[in-house]
């Protein structure tokens, strides 16, 4: 299945639809805190590493630096979403992720991500490790 691939900017009704899918899929929190940006402000990041900072003054200098660009990614978002989804599929989306199936999807989804990502953690450790001896033989 492809995109819709709209052009046109959205209508006042889309664009508030838009506007409720990135608040109801977490896009709009995320966007909002720049908590995308925490990855770059952990474990071994050549951030942290080199500004011998701890990771809240990483993460809190990184915010800072994200903010004057905040607009830029809302504006990704909403032209992409725009750009992807007819107004008639947004609709029948975000109905579903508002009522309490898509909530439940939601929820049942962030779980499943985070119970993963700390079961499978030795597995990424040992892909890295594989990968950086790999580079360095």
């Amino acid at each position: 299945m492809t995109s819709a691939q709209i052009k046109e900017p959205p209508s006042e009704s889309k664009a508030a639809l838009i506007l409720r899918f990135m608040a109801a899929t977490g896009i709009q929190a995320r966007i909002n805190s720049g908590s995308f940006l925490e990855s770059y402000a952990l474990g071994r990041s050549p951030l942290l590493t080199a500004a011998r900072a701890t990771i809240g003054e990483t993460f809190a200098a990184l915010r800072a630096a994200y903010e004057p660009h905040r607009l830029a990614w809302q504006e990704e978002y909403e032209s992409h979403i725009n750009w992807e989804f007819t107004e008639a599929e947004l609709e029948e989306i975000v109905l579903f992720l508002e009522g309490s199936t898509g909530v439940r999807f939601l929820e049942a989804r962030w779980r499943m991500d985070a119970y993963i990502s700390t079961n499978t953690e030795h597995l990424v450790e040992q892909i890295i490790t594989a990968a950086a001896a790999a580079l360095t033989t």
